[in-house]
């Protein structure tokens, strides 16, 4: 038991970023008594264990958690190279989210087994060859192809658990697998077409089976550009070839796809519907009106993943867990969930 608690300490200083003199200095110790916490050579009492608990917000039942996750061999993508200490947050924060839900799947007797084609039936020799397995996933999952309404429900529907996770502006996803499912963390605070592309990015990363003169970044953008537009239907919204594309045309086209207009930009440029130099101009464009960070308009919603949510929900309401136990394995208060004020006043009761 020492030792399950000392991780847990550690666990959580490490996701709140805090080193063990700040976090000494929070709770009234030293730097050397939160080592031996860690340890577990000291037991902490459980007015210590409230002052931890309070210093790295977490509820005091964390430390008495009995799923552990380790992470096997975790792939971040990410627009520039994180630090020790944000690669450190960002792991603890996505080692609490998947230990919650795999908690609720426990207590529920409810498990979503993987659903994807065999990954020998994915080969790609060249890149062209990646339009066609991104189509095959597609029929794979059923999903035809018309515009994907939610990728999180699709993703979890098939057996990948999709987490949301509020860490350093520099991240976008980071891919890994537990008990040989894989599993997707994906920045919480970005705009919606930058997360579904994340998304299917990684999804490129767990599915493609690639020749070795291939670049697998180029491979997993390439597979996510079709995933979320395939190729007939991009060349039924803008036609076999092009000289130039509206502004206002791409931004229709990113709300009805949930692809961003720069990553259209690209698709066209990649399937020859406009010429490269022309891809070239829009890209120049972007950056020079800051469009590369922040595109015009308005943006296109993020998604939120439901199945651990309606896991959590449902055990409360057969009473398999109390209102407490729910708000620890959501990660924050039940009232934040929701943002309609309605639909709070049912959660509340």
């Amino acid at each position: 038991m020492m030792n399950q608690i000392g991780e847990r300490i550690h666990a959580a200083r490490k996701g709140k970023g805090l080193s063990l003199r700040a976090m000494g200095e929070i709770i009234g110790v030293s730097q050397t008594a939160v080592s031996k916490y860690e340890k577990g050579e000291i037991v902490p009492d459980s007015g210590m264990l409230i002052r931890i608990a309070n210093s790295t917000s977490k509820s005091p039942d964390f430390f008495f958690r009995q799923n552990k996750v380790k992470l096997l061999e975790p792939n971040y993508r990410c627009r520039k190279s994180l630090g020790k200490k944000e690669q450190d947050i960002i792991h603890a924060k996505t080692v609490d989210w998947l230990e919650r839900y795999l908690e609720i799947e426990h207590i529920s007797d409810e498990k979503i087994e993987i659903d994807l084609p065999d990954k020998k039936n994915c080969h790609a020799d060249t890149l062209a060859d990646i339009e066609n397995i991104a189509v095959k996933i597609r029929k794979h999952w059923n999903l035809g192809l018309d515009p994907i309404d939610n990728l999180i429900d699709s993703f979890e529907m098939h057996g990948i658990k999709v987490g949301l996770i509020d860490a350093d502006s520099r991240f976008d996803a980071l891919t890994f697998r537990h008990n040989s499912q894989p599993v997707i963390a994906v920045a919480k605070n970005i705009p919606g077409d930058r997360q579904r592309f994340n998304l299917a990015h990684e999804l490129g990363h767990i599915i493609l089976d690639l020749n070795p003169e291939i670049d697998e970044e180029k491979a997993a953008h390439r597979f996510a550009g079709a995933f979320l537009i395939p190729e007939e239907m991009i060349k039924y919204e803008l036609r076999e070839k092009r000289k130039s594309i509206d502004i206002n045309e791409l931004y229709r086209l990113k709300h009805k796809y949930g692809i961003s207009m720069k990553a259209l930009v690209h698709r066209a440029a990649d399937l020859e519907i406009i010429p490269d130099k022309v891809a070239v101009r829009y890209y120049r464009e972007f950056s020079k009106k800051g469009w590369n960070k922040k595109e015009p308009g308005r943006p296109f919603p993020g998604e939120r993943p439901s199945h651990m949510e309606l896991l959590i929900l449902r055990a409360q309401a057969e009473e398999k867990i109390t209102r407490n136990r729910a708000a620890e394995l959501f990660g924050e208060p039940l009232t934040n969930i929701l943002n309609d004020g309605s639909e709070q006043k049912v959660v509340n009761g």
